[in-house]
């Protein structure tokens, strides 16, 4: 069987899947021990070691990378079962892993445990043990297994990996793969993502070539890697129909660094345009050491790959953390992962908070009476700021047993935690706080309708409050008036009032008390809550009725962007996205776009300030349709918030909001 045979069943088995079916053994494992007394500081160790020596190491014909795991209908009332379960969402060092292998790991946890002494680094260090050594029996079974099946060099590099350093470009990816999958399916969790893996895997790139490997075959053999990351997640959304799993609509993201581009960047760009599948998303840092060549590149796959890729700007995210003082080889390696959100490669599980940003404005304007924009602003700032405390102080201090069952396996590839012998948050040098701020232009509209209609004398703020209570029943004057004020998304003058209520949340958040390790990273970013929440938001006074949608991310209200795309990106540019640390502008077009128009509207963008840009082609006929026929529409794609979904795959309202969306 070719390679591409290989690659083109792999993914034929992966929409044959049955996205109600559970990960069979893990949840008949669990089921045995729910009456488990887990007091022990060894038992959540112990019991995963159990469970990988109970599980099969199942191997299919056109597998090029082996480790999967069985599915089956649930057999239980709850599944999947949180007996134990993980956090998720970091980028693991995955670096260290493949230079020194868990092996070495475990003897630097050794080390260091002896040296502390404690009670507690020696528990650490036991369970290290335990998780290593049951890794190890795992990878050797699957090696067995691979030797049966004929594969020969998967036998090769898993009698050695993840437990030993790996030896070549296979054994690396093999190596990732096996403690990806354990992760993501036998501990459980969302959005494991694998960082810069064109620098990690370079060395091993260079040595495959040097023994005569040719380009296309590294091509195919990445391509079959990213293929493996569609299994493990199912093909709906976080919020509707999951699979019973929890890696259930795991998002899972590759970085490049434009800026140190080598011959392995754009094989991996080749092969994420040969996988052609929702995961993973690739993600280019492009800054100004980036080539013209590379950015050609770029391009290239953005126009092919469409709401698979996103491309930052490393300049701006430099900017952000610098301001956080953090050390230089930080500063200068900005790091994103799952949902568009701040990261710092291995050196933080990611916390995040949706702050109810319109919902406090909204409360805000019923509660007071105010004079002028500032007299606004400032009163809303405090309330920002009061919520944004409320959950640093609920988030700051977890239980110690708790991070213990959540991160006892994800701590192994985590700096810090190996040299001070505690599980996250606890072991770990820095915390990276993502307080996510939904509805920005909402609340740019909201400003700029008020100053205009209120504070300009034109209407009594008394009435306004009126209005918006009586969701603008018997106020339809003043919400015609409301609805004409500038919009924000047309590249107009006024856009001012945006930049002021972007730089007020921001200002209000960097206020809120914080511990020194605590970076408050915040973000324009709102997944889905633009619309999950329009239900409990009252009338706002841009016009917007009370239950509708609020603004997504950093875009524009839906339908307000009327003047075209250039205007749509000069407006955003005004966005103080220099203080925040992420987020995500997602740019719609009605059909296929030659790459040398993506790479002159993002670049311009970019220079302009801009932070963030993904795509979607929007075909209204072609999407329409695929609501009414889904089965006609398997692999449709459309860019999320920050990530790809797959179209048939969500519930009718987010389509709807898909639809909704300017398409230029």
């Amino acid at each position: 069987m070719t390679a591409l045979e290989s690659l083109n069943m792999l993914r034929s088995k992966i929409f044959d899947m049955d996205n109600t079916h559970c990960f069979i053994e893990r949840e008949r494992f669990l089921s045995l021990h729910s009456d488990d007394d887990t007091s022990s500081p060894f038992y959540y160790a112990d019991l995963i070691s159990k469970m990988l020596d109970s599980v099969s190491t199942p191997i299919e014909e056109c597998d090029i990378f082996v480790g999967r795991v069985v599915e089956a209908a649930p057999e239980f009332s709850v599944c999947p079962n949180r007996k134990i379960f993980s956090k998720g969402h970091i980028i693991p060092d995955y670096n260290k892993l493949l230079t020194i292998g868990y092996k070495g790991i475990l003897e630097e946890i050794r080390s260091n445990a002896r040296s502390i002494g404690t009670e507690d680094a020696l528990t650490y260090a036991h369970n290290a043990e335990t998780l290593v050594e049951a890794i190890h029996r795992y990878a050797t079974r699957y090696a067995e297994a691979a030797q049966k099946n004929g594969n020969r060099r998967a036998f090769e590099a898993l009698s050695k990996v993840p437990y030993e350093p790996a030896y070549d470009l296979y054994s690396a990816l093999q190596s990732v793969w096996l403690v990806h999958m354990i992760s993501s399916c036998y501990v459980g969790s969302r959005d494991y993502a694998f960082g810069y893996m064109d620098e990690y895997l370079y060395p091993y790139y260079l040595a495959e070539k040097q023994s005569g490997v040719s380009d296309e075959d590294i091509r195919n053999m990445l391509a079959g890697f990213f293929i493996k990351t569609n299994e493990i997640c199912g093909r709906h959304p976080h919020n509707y129909k999951q699979k019973p799993v929890l890696s259930q609509a795991s998002k899972q993201y590759v970085l490049i660094d434009g800026g140190r581009a080598n011959e392995l960047s754009s094989l991996i760009l080749k092969a994420a345009r040969l996988n052609m599948m929702a995961q993973p998303t690739v993600t280019v840092v492009l800054s100004a050491n980036s080539s013209e060549c590379f950015k050609n590149e770029v391009f290239e796959a953005m126009a092919k790959l469409t709401d698979k890729m996103q491309v930052y700007n490393c300049e701006i995210l430099k900017s952000f953390l610098l301001s956080k003082e953090l050390p230089k080889e930080l500063c200068d390696r900005p790091a994103l992962s799952a949902c568009c959100t701040f990261d710092i490669c291995h050196h933080v599980v990611r916390e995040e908070f949706y702050l109810p940003t319109v919902q406090l404005f909204c409360k805000t304007l019923s509660e007071g009476k105010f004079s002028s924009k500032q007299e606004l602003l400032e009163a809303y700032s405090k309330e920002i700021t009061a919520e944004c405390e409320k959950y640093l102080s609920q988030s700051r201090y977890p239980d110690s047993n708790w991070a213990r069952m959540v991160y006892v396996l994800d701590s192994l590839l985590l700096t810090g935690c190996n040299e001070s012998c505690k599980y996250p948050p606890h072991g770990l040098k820095y915390r990276a706080k993502n307080i996510l701020l939904p509805g920005l232009a909402t609340l740019g509209d909201s400003l700029c309708a008020i100053d205009r209609l209120v504070f300009n004398g034109e209407t009594e703020y008394s009435e306004l409050i009126k209005a918006l209570k009586a969701d603008f029943k018997g106020y339809e004057d003043i919400r015609k008036k409301a609805l004409s004020c500038p919009k924000f998304g047309n590249g107009l003058d006024t856009d001012f009032y945006t930049q002021d209520m972007a730089n007020a949340l921001i200002s209000a958040v960097e206020s809120a008390y914080h511990e020194d390790k605590e970076i408050i990273a915040p973000s324009f970013y709102s997944l889905e809550r633009d619309n999950s929440w329009a239900s409990e938001i009252s009338a706002t006074p841009d016009g917007r009725l009370s239950g509708t949608p609020i603004s997504e991310n950093q875009s524009p209200v839906y339908g307000a962007d009327k003047n075209g795309i250039t205007a749509l990106l000069k407006s955003v540019s005004v966005i103080p996205f220099d203080r925040t640390a992420a987020g995500g502008l997602n740019l719609g077009f009605s059909s296929s776009t030659d790459p040398e128009i993506l790479k002159a509207l993002c670049l311009t963008y970019f220079e302009m300030g801009g932070l963030h840009a993904g795509i979607s082609v929007l075909d209204r006929n072609t999407l329409e349709d695929a609501m009414k026929n889904p089965h006609l529409y398997p692999t449709l794609t459309v860019r999320m918030y920050g990530f790809s979904e797959y179209f048939t795959g969500l519930p009718e309202w987010q389509q709807i909001a898909v639809l909704n969306r300017t398409a230029y």
